[in-house]
């Protein structure tokens, strides 16, 4: 079993793969979006989806299956009409109305597993079942995370319970796990890149541009819904799309991340019709990341995140004395 302090520096790796979800450098064309920029009434900006997925809430004992993964399915029935806009089009309007979205509430409930074959070490195998309810402002910007993190092996033995909290800010990184402390500059600096993505959930769509041809739009009550299944020729095109992603400020994800390959890399993106705005995101995706010669880690991951409190956080409160931890 990997060492528990080992195992920290995994986990903060592994959220921030969490959040390495498909973004660019390159920015959404000035089309025009009906209604996009103004449409925010109090029905559609403040309501989360009617979307239900069967949570299975079964923790550490078994794999949780999202909307992306293999069998969960809306409730909602698909509504097929001519008046669909093409995956495309669609994906060009969520990212030109989320330039929109100012601040916005999350809650994510994600499951890994991971498996580590370090050198001639036998391999290991780790399950991180993770819950977590963050408020997002983008300018300036502004990140308060509140989660509960279980790890331990395949045998349903849980290791560690972890609960945490996070104030992220332009230039700091502040943790309390039992008591506050500062990330220090060093770390800070490569984990920003990652934190700073959690504003742009749309921007998860962008590597799926490549494979436009794998995307099905349907209209199922108020939302559009884009649902992404790739086959083998597809998933190389996405991974030449997704190794290659930056934040919003050109920044790299993630270093050295050309040694990624997928075996899997599905997505249930569910927006309003009259905003665009993300309800939920489902992604259920494998992949194996080379991290030294000979060593190799693979982690199957599902996760799901549910929108709302579209446009209503002004400003994140940091308690004074947490400001002045040095």
């Amino acid at each position: 079993m990997i060492h528990r302090t080992a195992r920290m520096t995994l986990l903060t790796a592994l959220l921030a793969i969490g959040l390495l979800a498909g973004c660019t450098s390159k920015s959404a064309s000035e089309m025009e979006v009906n209604s996009a920029e103004n449409k925010t009434s109090d029905s559609s900006t403040n309501t989360t989806a009617n979307v239900t997925t069967n949570d299975t809430n079964n923790g550490l004992e078994g794999k949780r299956e999202t909307e992306a993964g293999t069998n969960i399915k809306s409730s909602a029935k698909p509504k097929q009409n001519s008046n669909l806009p093409e995956a495309g089009d669609l994906i060009e309007r969520i990212i030109l109305a989320g330039k929109q979205l100012k601040s916005f509430s999350v809650e994510e409930d994600s499951y890994q597993r991971i498996v580590s074959n370090i050198s001639e070490m036998t391999p290991t195998v780790e399950i991180i079942d993770m819950r977590s309810r963050s408020e997002v402002i983008k300018e300036p910007f502004q990140i308060y995370v509140k989660s509960e993190t279980k790890m331990g092996g395949e045998n349903n033995d849980v290791e560690m319970d972890l609960d945490l909290e996070q104030y992220v800010t332009e230039d700091a990184i502040y943790m309390n796990f039992g008591n506050w402390m500062k990330m220090n500059e060093e770390l800070s600096v490569k984990a920003m890149p990652a934190m700073r993505e959690g504003g742009y959930p749309e921007r998860q769509l962008k590597p799926y541009e490549s494979v436009l041809e794998a995307l099905e739009v349907n209209e199922e009550g108020e939302h559009y819904v884009i649902r992404a299944k790739l086959n083998n020729n597809q998933m190389l095109k996405f991974a030449d799309s997704y190794r290659n992603q930056t934040n919003d400020r050109g920044e790299p994800l993630m270093e050295n991340y050309s040694e990624a390959s997928f075996r899997k890399a599905n997505i249930v993106f569910t927006v309003h019709k009259d905003t665009y705005y993300p309800v939920e995101i489902s992604l259920s995706m494998e992949m194996d990341y080379v991290i030294v010669s000979g060593s190799k880690v693979s982690i199957e991951m599902e996760k799901r995140s549910k929108y709302s409190n579209y446009n209503n956080l002004k400003k994140i409160k940091i308690p004074q004395e947490v400001l002045e931890l040095e």
